[in-house]
């Protein structure tokens, strides 16, 4: 009651109280120093309101040095748990991926363990020392490949022991990381493959099914489970929803084993690649047979593939006859086992290395080098009387025949007839749109439209100029590589177009073949290789192999010639680009080519200005005069062309 009255009343002395407070105290814009008939207290409670956070001002100012000294000294009581941002943890875990390809690079250090240990180790600290980071999940992730690796080398089953450690890690603190069913998977794979242990193997496979059933692991799982020949009653089929994805099993033969699918190839007298296609990853291996004169055989190269069966319409032989391979021939050698047979009619090197989504192995077969190299020799030995025009670098005498033609473009004359064939690789097409712009623009129609009007202007100057395709259709990645082999190009540019989550990042980058620790590298050769970032890490030891045969030194040059005049080309004609430099990652498309090669990345179709631009006719111009710039520069440092010796 007393509290009703004092809010409905107001006595003389408490206007007698605020004409003694001073003015400052009291008076503030918009209240009034009068009480109000109808609310008698609110110019009080605003009076004292405003006293009070002026107290508060000052006391704050007083404590705020001692605050701003505490803060400052955090990174120095706690230098990790304070200040592990992503930054930090980005620079251990690419430490650590330097680490790695430093071991996968040098063929010495992996004979040596504490080698191996120093990488583990490196990951380690990555988790040990930024815990919630990001990188934690895949820096043990690595451990657990790595693990796996060294009981490869070193055939320790302790080694084993830490690898399955560490995958039960990544699931189980991780699980909510897109490697959990991964790790988990891997880990089931140890054990069926590894310590033929089935059904610990089942077990951990039926886990990625049930515990991740939106995983990208889980078609696999169900496979794996049919092809141990678990019980009808207890597999797991896969159910129709997913009759869209990569790996379709509606041919898959009862067992469950893995299943040949297609065998392709493309030859030439000195080279073929084939392709293996299959319904899953398998174990494979490969070697060579001697002739065997008396029952008529020639030399014969074997890939023999683990646990799988051939499809119905996959040809038991195949008539290839081009020099190097007579026959590609391919059968159930065992029940669970596929043997191809390919019988060779010339002295030949090989790789084989596979390749994910889809799981496919890629063979190729080339000429022995030394073959190559005398069949070069003779050919130039026959064109030694005939002059050669070299920027007029080289004198010849007067009246000796020229292979220029007097009235030869300019562009050739540049060109110096070093190079005389280049494969122009437009990136993705069909139901491969690539990278998506914020306007629907899709990369495919960027690459198909640039790399047209770069194969126009490169062809006024009277060279050969190949596209891997002229219109919208599907090229498999591994064929555009074949295709310029196989025409025995002296140069190679696939022509893309970059996307990133954040808008607004743009610019231009070049890249080559080779191996790497950079993560956004990474990044973008997954998504070039329309796969995942997991799976570039498995190709490092696949491409430390296939760089012994690669134009790696060339290829560099190549592509800081073309950063450069594309930059500078631009620049000229009034655009502003950034330069995001040469860089180096695995791209599949770039994979087993014979010639120098490179990926240009023209632009960002995410970022809003670039994708306007890079549709833009002069935009489109001042890229290819870039490009054209950066072969000439390359050409004017190169003595000789990179055509296999070849008669054009």
């Amino acid at each position: 009651m007393n509290a009703t009255r004092n809010r409905q009343t107001s006595s003389p002395s408490d206007d007698a109280a605020v004409r003694r407070l001073p003015r400052r105290e009291v008076g503030t814009a918009g209240y009034s120093l009068h009480p109000d008939a109808a609310r008698p207290y609110s110019w009080l409670f605003s009076t004292l309101f405003s006293a009070t956070i002026g107290i508060m001002r000052k006391r704050f100012a007083r404590v705020l040095p001692a605050l701003a000294l505490a803060l400052l000294a955090l990174p120095i009581i706690f230098p990790d748990r304070v200040w592990a941002d992503g930054s930090e943890s980005l620079k251990a875990f690419q430490k650590a991926n330097q680490a790695y390809i430093e071991l996968a690079r040098d063929t010495s250090l992996r004979k040596d363990k504490t080698k191996w240990l120093a990488v583990l180790n490196a990951y380690g600290t990555v988790e040990r020392r930024f815990p919630s980071s990001i990188w934690a999940p895949k820096a043990v992730y690595m451990q657990a490949k790595l693990y796996e690796q060294l009981y490869g080398y070193f055939g320790k089953k302790n080694d084993l022991g830490s690898a399955i450690a560490a995958y039960e890690k990544v699931a189980q603190r991780y699980p909510d990381n897109s490697l959990a069913d991964d790790a988990l998977y891997k880990e089931a794979r140890v054990y069926e493959l590894r310590l033929k242990d089935k059904e610990r193997a089942i077990s951990l496979y039926r886990d990625v099914v049930t515990k991740f059933p939106n995983g990208d692991m889980v078609q696999q799982a169900r496979e794996a489970l049919n092809s141990i020949n678990v019980t009808s009653a207890d597999r797991l089929e896969t159910p129709s929803t997913e009759k869209d994805q990569k790996t379709d099993t509606t041919d898959a033969p009862s067992s469950g084993l893995v299943q040949v699918r297609e065998v392709r190839h493309w030859s030439d007298n000195d080279y073929t690649r084939i392709v293996i296609n299959l319904t899953r990853s398998v174990a494979f291996k490969t070697f060579t047979l001697p002739a065997d004169e008396q029952a008529g055989r020639s030399e014969r190269l074997v890939v023999d593939l683990n646990n799988t069966s051939i499809a119905k319409n996959v040809p038991y032989k195949m008539e290839v006859k081009n020099g190097l391979l007579e026959y590609i021939r391919i059968s159930q050698n065992q029940k669970d086992k596929v043997r191809m047979v390919v019988d060779l009619s010339a002295k030949t090197t090989y790789k084989a290395f596979p390749l994910e989504d889809p799981a496919r192995i890629i063979l190729d077969v080339n000429t022995k080098a030394s073959d190559v190299k005398s069949t070069a020799a003779q050919k130039r030995s026959a064109k030694q009387k005939l002059a050669r025009h070299d920027n007029g670098i080289k004198r010849v005498r007067k009246g000796t025949p020229t292979q220029v033609a007097g009235d030869m473009p300019s562009i050739a004359r540049q060109l110096s007839l070093k190079v005389s064939r280049i494969v122009i690789d437009p990136g993705h097409g069909g139901k491969d749109p690539g990278a998506i712009g914020l306007d629907g623009r899709k990369e495919k129609d960027i690459t198909l439209e640039v790399s047209k009007l770069l194969a126009k202007r490169l062809q006024t100057g009277d060279l050969e100029v190949f596209l891997t395709r002229e219109k919208d259709v599907f090229v498999p990645l591994e064929e555009r590589t074949a295709f310029a082999n196989k025409h025995k190009a002296d140069l190679f540019i696939s022509v893309h177009v970059n996307a990133h989550a954040d808008e607004a990042i743009r610019g231009v980058e070049t890249y080559i073949l080779n191996l790497t620790s950079d993560a956004s590298a990474i990044q973008v050769a997954a998504r070039e290789n329309a796969t995942t970032s997991k799976s570039i890490s498995d190709l490092q030891f696949i491409i430390n192999d296939l760089m012994l045969t690669s134009k790696i030194n060339e290829s560099s040059r190549f592509a800081t010639s073309t950063q450069k005049s594309i930059i500078s080309s631009l620049s000229s004609s009034g655009h502003t680009c950034k330069d995001l430099g040469v860089k180096q990652a695995p791209f599949y498309v770039l994979m087993g080519a014979q010639m120098p090669s490179i990926l240009v990345e023209i632009g960002f179709i995410t970022n809003t200005a670039e994708c306007t631009l890079m549709q833009n006719k002069a935009y489109q111009n001042s890229i290819i005069e870039g490009i054209l710039s950066g072969i000439n520069s390359y050409i004017d440092n190169t003595s000789y062309a990179f055509n296999n010796g070849r008669n054009s």
